[in-house]
């Protein structure tokens, strides 16, 4: 037997259950003024009053690809959304049962774009684009859902860091650093989504929050079937930078099929390559565009052939020409090795100090070989001082561990993981050897407890030392991409985060830097 049925407004019947989740429940009901199926989705929140307000502005969105908002009410307490009945399956659903082809990933995005360019226009800002809000209809069609609502629900899925509410593997990086929702963070949402339809895997989804935050900040997620356009304006859009990020005009123009091959960044945000210059080329020298030219003209290449031949002639001449006769037994001189040659005669460019001693660098030559002129010597152009090159720094990789969902542990391969911890990400590494401006960090056990902290205090703050992990630098390097690290707590036990809100917990105090 079904639920009940229950009229909400005196209007909204409901039918039956359609689904239920950490943010509420949605019904199939029917509204019984009109006459039409409606999904009537009860929430459980306590801000009604932002649901009310998004509600309102979600409801002027007027898109195909955008579910329907059409009435809001609060009865009893309870608020319910009235919406467009879609009933089709998320595009998490779908990955589920098929792999996309690039055509259907990328037709998916633009429909979605569709969506979004219309909330933008309105001064919405999506927050929580992902699978589980696209829908996907049996003809292809497909609707953006929980416009403007997403970020009030108490969904287990969600996560607040600073205020700031959305689905971790999903969020924008700049997010993270405290920045507002902006029409460039749907527009990276919609990026990682696009990866996960096209890969058939979240680009940052990690075991823990904390993993895929520092994961979207730091880690450059790999295609490793996607290539192509689509695979470069998915990579595009996942830019960290968001003023480098692609626009919804670029990227309309790249999914609608108007152009084939990703255009080139502008010439600002090229890599300029300069090649050296090893030789020099005397003007209208024929150069390998003069030869790349179609279609090739044989006379052209005649006329070149000729000029190098000639050329080469005159250089022969000259040589033989100007070459001054070698006196008797200078050929014999120049054989003897250079430890048996006498002294030359043209001694300025060897030091005063040793102008007597036998030296390859003065060894004579067809130009030092006495003639009816006196031989002119040429002072060497002066050689820069030589240093020694700085050797490559040794690191060891600083490894964030869990225990029990509740201890921690940072380690490197210098001290040995507790039982039962398991690594959760990197932090960056430490210098393996102390050098100007570094100082040790230190593994400790929180005495009597199963807890661990890290520690720049060689007696572990009172508690027991179990060795030294690596230097941590005390300045920020300027040789090589750095991470700060913190020491946070959480709930009375400690861990160290890269992140200066220590992920929504109490920070300590900041160590200093690692390098990436």
């Amino acid at each position: 037997m079904g639920e009940p049925t229950r009229l909400v407004a005196g209007r909204y019947a409901t039918i039956r259950e359609l689904g239920r989740g950490g943010m509420g429940v949605v019904w199939l009901a029917e509204d019984r003024v009109i006459g039409r199926q409606v999904a009537l989705k009860e929430l459980r929140t306590t801000e009604t009053d932002r649901v009310l307000r998004e509600a309102r502005t979600a409801g002027r969105l007027n898109s195909p690809n955008v579910v329907a908002i059409y009435d809001v009410i609060v009865e009893d307490g309870v608020t319910y959304l009235v919406m467009e009945l879609v009933e089709a399956p998320t595009l998490s659903e779908v990955m589920t049962r098929q792999a996309l082809t690039e055509d259907q990933v990328a037709d998916i995005g633009l429909q979605t774009l569709n969506a979004l360019e219309v909330a933008h226009a309105a001064g919405i800002v999506h927050r929580d684009v992902k699978p589980s809000n696209i829908m996907v209809l049996p003809d292809g069609r497909v609707k953006l859902a929980d416009f403007g609502i997403a970020r009030v629900m108490d969904d287990p899925g969600l996560t607040a860091t600073g205020g700031i509410m959305g689905s971790p593997g999903y969020m924008a990086p700049e997010l993270f650093a405290g920045k507002h929702p902006s029409p460039a963070s749907d527009l990276w949402a919609l990026g990682a989504t696009m990866f996960h339809a096209a890969e058939g895997r979240a680009p940052f989804h990690r075991d823990t929050t904390a993993a895929t935050m520092h994961a979207i900040m730091y880690e450059e997620p790999v295609l490793q079937r996607t290539r192509g356009p689509l695979g470069d304006t998915i990579m595009a859009l996942l830019a960290q930078d968001e003023t480098r990020r692609l626009t919804a005009d670029q990227l309309r123009e790249r999914l609608s099929g108007r152009t084939t091959v990703v255009k080139p960044l502008a010439v600002s945000e090229q890599t300029v390559v300069i090649e050296p210059v090893t030789t020099y080329v005397a003007p209208n020298t024929p150069t390998h565009a003069d030869w790349d030219e179609k279609p090739k003209s044989r006379k052209k290449i005649g006329v070149f052939a000729g000029a190098a031949a000639a050329l080469v002639v005159i250089a022969l001449a000259a040589v033989f020409l100007l070459k001054p006769e070698t006196q008797p037994g200078a050929a014999a001189a120049q054989q003897r090795p250079s430890s048996e040659q006498p002294p030359s005669s043209t001694t300025s460019s060897a030091p005063s100090s040793s102008s007597a001693a036998p030296s390859s660098s003065a060894a004579p030559s067809s130009s030092a070989v006495s003639s009816s002129k006196p031989a002119q010597t040429t002072q060497p152009a002066a050689q820069p001082p030589t240093s020694q090159p700085k050797p490559p720094r040794k690191t060891l990789v600083l490894n964030r561990h869990l225990k029990s969902g509740t201890y921690h542990f940072s380690g490197t391969p210098s001290v040995g993981t507790p039982a039962g911890f398991n690594v959760e990400f990197s932090m960056g590494k430490l210098a393996a050897e102390p050098e100007p401006g570094t100082k040790p960090l230190y593994a400790c056990r929180i005495n009597n407890s199963e807890d661990h902290m890290t520690s720049p205090s060689s007696t572990c703050e009172g508690q027991t030392v179990l060795g030294t992990l690596g230097y941590i630098f005390t300045e920020k390097p300027s040789d090589a991409p750095s991470l700060p690290l913190y020491r946070c707590l959480f709930n009375g036990t400690h861990f160290d985060s890269n992140q200066a809100n220590c992920e929504g917990y109490q920070l300590e105090f900041q160590f200093g830097w690692t390098v990436q």
